[in-house]
């Protein structure tokens, strides 16, 4: 069945392409296309093909009858029918509407496929079966039911009916300017004007709607009408199905194809050209010029009329030995056993058995309208009196080369280079001393060079009238060890063949050499150069070309020679602007270079399949809120980050040269760089970091630009949770919570610590008050109690009222760490009296405040007074004459240094006095330890240091204490 789809895509007219098909057809009988069988053993589900539609993304979508709905990428079929939509499983045709969603006709009704979900809509009565549906306009499908109903069918699933008129058994629905056509089984009908007119008698099968004319197939016939109904013309078609596209016209019939290009001859090919012999049921041509029959044996692909075949040449071998083309386009090939001629498609074989008994023709060329055969025999000349034996210097030597140049024909033999001119042959090596060789290949360059190759002496050129020979280039040796073939593009330039190093480009800029890893270890059998300056090489492994002489675009022509053992023949290939003649171990093998190297429209691409590490594709629907259109592969992925090992399937969407198609990808979030992947279809990805990414890929044929990015997939792979920002929010949260709060605590701790540190300190200090107060009122008493023994009440009475006034001084300070300095003067003072009375004149004091002192700078409680009383009793009181004692309070930047100075006896003799009395002063130890308290609260800032007075005969002078402490205010 032919859809709209198909139609609208014609801009020409065919008026005359179904007439012709039976007046102009050529027969080629030797001539064989390469024709490709798919099915189960290509990897079809179900090979029970009815239909098939390449759609406008450039899918290939078949209708078949058991599974459904499939689609192909031209490697995989994928089944977009499930086994339990029974329903489902029998389509007859395919049509894709403007808005790209593909509809198929079903046994009881339509499928909708909009990309991600199938709609099936049931043709109204439940005994009703659908016989044939078109697409009526953007929103409507026309359908024909069993019984002749017609129907509209909207978007969503409405049915209308259309004409209350019944059509008859319909065959065929064709709409054409909303006009709807019947093909019925009583005629050619049309629905117009709210109703059904028989338009002409007859079965009709199919109609095919042309720009202008409507295409009738009759049973054994085709009608053509204009489209307001008047019959134009009738001819004999024994056809099942016709197409028309923009490149072709198709006419199938049993066992037979018909086949014309535009503007060009027609082709009627069956199974002596190689189509396979099936029960064809239709078929189809796509945008690419791709021909597509298929069966209930599966499809059936014909990539290109450019390339044919022509095989049993000989009765010996079809093993071809050189090959030139006349001005009439006729093609000439040495064989085993004689040469074929091949002309309009047909090819004449001349052996022993229709009179040529030369054996082996190794060379062959066209000269003076008439063929030249190089043969074992000796050269053979071929002209309209029959052939003819040409007298060779020495004889019936072997012609391994022959070419036609200069109005000249040049013979490579075994004895040297001859030419043949003017009914002579001249020995061009003995005229130019060139050395004695066998030439075994002639070629000539574009500027009227000739280059001949040598076994055994390298190359002779001839350029600007004079011969040389080349025994090497560029540091490279010439040899036929080294080098099978060659071709001349100028005098300068040279490419040159090998079976084992690939291919070498000699010029005036230097050598470079294509490996033979880029001809896929390919043995160069034979070389030549076409008009356009593209590079053509025979192998033992196919045919390629390197476009436009570019070592960048190679490219492998996808046919025949180099498969099932075939291998091209040395020396056997030809080019010219329009034909590459390739001669091959089975026979020729002819290119018409116009179609093969025409525009082509830029392949299609599709992504096929994606893959996690593993194959857990499965697992891939279940991180995707969506589906990508028409492939249903998940979209918008989000991955966890363990699942971050991606692989990536895509294809070109083309059948014609696939095998010359290259693909590039990148994977933007981690690079913006291409790899290109060569034909390798799969891009890998290992360990993807967590961000968000784009995988891209482009598609190209060999030799041409990257087509624009046609595959785009955005995915996401996810941050783990412990580095998403509100887990590193709430962990830096918590942490700062817990490490404030083990703060907090430590300093609560701390201070806790602190404080009781402070409050024993504190205890301390006031238990060594505590002592020094009754060590001090011991001596006090002591002394009041030795006034009363000396019975000088006067005396005890001012001792004791002094006494009293120290003692309240001192429990009033007693309670306090800090006291004023001026309050630690007066206990001094108060002190100084006491001790004073109680020695009599045994020494004089003076106490100094500095001026700049505040009086409420703070002194630890009687810290002064040990030291003055170690001054008074030790120092002063062994003092055969009466001492002086200063005490000095001086402020100096943030310290409080206090300096008690006598003038005694010193500390040494004071020591020596109180060993001999076992003297143990209390009072000194009582304020180390006091002083070592004060240091741990006040950070180490409270210094005492002692030094020992002497006079300049070095006997003691006295002792000075001096006390530094924190100045700290009360």
């Amino acid at each position: 069945m032919l859809s709209n789809t198909h139609i609208h895509t014609l801009r020409t007219v065919f008026c005359c392409v179904i007439l012709e098909l039976l007046l102009c057809i050529q027969l080629g009988h030797a001539q064989v296309y390469d024709f490709d069988l798919i099915g189960l053993e290509q990897g079809m589900p179900n090979s029970r093909v009815n239909d098939m539609l390449r759609d406008s993304r450039g899918i290939y979508w078949i209708a078949t009858e058991g599974n459904g709905l499939l689609r192909y990428d031209g490697y995989d079929f994928k089944t977009y029918t499930s086994p339990s939509q029974g329903s489902r499983l029998f389509m007859t045709s395919l049509m894709e509407d403007a808005h790209g969603n593909i509809w198929v006709t079903l046994e009881q009704g339509v499928l909708k496929f909009d990309g991600h979900h199938q709609y099936e809509y049931t043709v109204p009565g439940s005994n009703s079966r659908l016989r044939s549906a078109a697409l009526y306009d953007s929103l409507h499908l026309v359908v024909a039911d069993q019984a002749g109903a017609m129907w509209l069918v909207d978007q969503n699933g409405q049915w209308d009916s259309l004409v209350a008129q019944s059509a008859g058994m319909v065959n065929h629905l064709q709409v054409k300017d909303q006009k709807v056509w019947i093909a019925a089984k009583k005629g050619l009908k049309v629905l117009r004007d709210n109703a059904i007119h028989l338009v002409d008698s007859g079965e009709v099968l199919k109609l095919v709607a042309g720009e202008k004319e409507l295409y009738a197939l009759f049973r054994g016939e085709l009608r053509v009408y204009d489209y307001s109904g008047q019959h134009l013309r009738t001819r004999v078609a024994p056809w099942k199905d016709i197409f028309l596209s923009e490149d072709y016209g198709l006419a199938l019939a049993n066992g037979e194809l018909t086949i014309r290009k535009q503007a060009g001859k027609l082709i009627k090919l069956s199974d002596e050209n190689g189509l396979p012999q099936q029960d064809y049921k239709g078929c189809y041509a796509d945008d690419n010029g791709v021909i597509w029959l298929f069966s209930n044996k599966g499809l059936v692909k014909l990539e290109s009329l450019d390339w044919r075949t022509y095989t049993d040449l000989g009765s010996a071998s079809s093993q071809v030995f050189g090959i030139c083309q006349d001005k009439e386009n006729s093609i000439y090939t040495g064989l085993v056993s004689g040469f074929a001629h091949v002309q309009n498609g047909a090819a004449k074989v001349y052996d022993r058995a229709n009179g040529f008994p030369y054996g082996l023709t190794l060379s062959i060329a066209a000269f003076e309208g008439d063929i030249w055969l190089g043969t074992e025999n000796g050269l053979i000349r071929k002209s309209e009196r029959g052939f003819q034996e040409v007298r060779t210097p020495g004889g019936g030597d072997f012609v391994f080369s022959m070419k036609n140049s200069s109005n000249r024909l040049w013979l490579g033999m075994g004895a040297g280079l001859f030419s043949y001119s003017n009914g002579r042959i001249e020995n061009v090596s003995q005229k130019n001393d060139l050395p004695p060789a066998t030439i075994f290949s002639i070629s000539e360059g574009q500027d009227g060079s000739l280059w001949c190759g040598t076994y055994t002496q390298g190359f002779f050129r001839y350029a600007d009238g004079e011969w040389q020979v080349l025994t090497e280039m560029n540091g490279i040796r010439l040899d036929s060890l080294r080098f099978s073939c060659f071709a001349a593009k100028n005098k300068n330039e040279l490419w040159a063949g090998s079976l084992t190093e690939g291919v070498f480009h000699f010029s005036s800029s230097g050598v470079s050499r294509i490996p033979v890893e880029k001809f896929g270890f390919a043995e160069i059998q034979s070389m030549a150069i076409s008009g356009n300056g593209s590079v053509w090489m025979g192998t033992n492994k196919g045919i390629y070309e390197i476009r436009n002489g570019n070592p960048a675009h190679i490219i492998k022509l996808p046919y025949v020679a180099g498969q099932n053992g075939q291998s091209c023949t040395p020396q056997s290939i030809a080019a010219n602007r329009d034909k590459l003649l390739v001669g091959t171990t089975e026979g020729l093998q002819v290119l018409d270079l116009d179609g093969f190297q025409s525009k082509k429209p830029e392949p299609e691409l599709i992504l096929t399949d994606i893959k996690l590490f593993l194959g857990q594709n499965n697992s891939l629907p279940e991180y995707a809120d969506d589906s990508l259109r028409f492939t249903l592969l998940p979209a918008e992925v989000r991955l966890p980050h363990d699942l971050n090992f991606l692989s990536f399937n895509f294809s070109g969407l083309t059948e014609y040269q696939k095998e010359n198609l290259q693909y590039r990808y990148r994977l933007r979030g981690q690079s913006d760089e291409w790899t290109v992947a060569g034909s390798r279809r799969e891009a890998v990805f290992p360990n993807i970091k967590p961000g968000e990414y784009t995988f891209q890929a482009q598609v190209s044929r060999l030799g041409e630009a990257w087509s624009p990015v046609q595959v785009e997939y955005q995915f996401r792979i996810l941050r783990p949770v412990w580095m998403r920002w509100w887990f590193i929010t709430f962990t830096v949260l918590l942490l700062g919570g817990l490490t404030l709060a083990f703060i907090m605590d430590r300093v609560k701790r701390v201070n806790h610590r602190l404080r009781l540190e402070n409050a024993l300190l504190e205890m301390e200090r006031k238990a060594l008050r505590l002592q020094m107060n009754p060590h001090f009122i011991f001596n006090a008493l002591d002394s009041i109690s030795s006034f009363i023994f000396k019975k000088d009440p006067e005396k005890a009475v001012r001792y004791l009222n002094n006494f009293a006034k120290l003692m309240r001084l001192t429990l009033e300070s007693s309670m306090e760490h800090l006291h004023p300095v001026e309050t630690e003067v007066s206990i001094l003072k108060n002190y100084l009296e006491l001790e004073k009375l109680r020695f009599q004149g045994k020494f004089e004091y003076h106490i100094e405040v500095d001026d700049e002192m505040d009086y409420d700078v703070g002194i630890p409680p009687m810290l002064i007074q040990p030291h003055v009383e170690n001054a008074i009793l030790h120092g002063l009181k062994p003092l055969e004459h009466s001492g002086k004692l200063d005490i000095r309070f001086i402020l100096e930047d943030d310290l409080l240094i206090v300096e008690v100075e006598d003038n005694g006896i010193g500390r040494k003799r004071a020591r020596e006095l109180n060993k001999r009395k076992d003297h143990r002063s209390m009072a000194t130890q009582i304020n180390r330890d006091r002083l070592r308290l004060l240091r741990v609260s006040m950070s180490e800032k409270v210094d005492i240091t002692i030094e020992d007075k002497l006079n300049s005969d070095g006997t003691a002078a006295g002792t000075k204490v001096v006390i530094k402490l924190p100045a700290e205010s009360i």
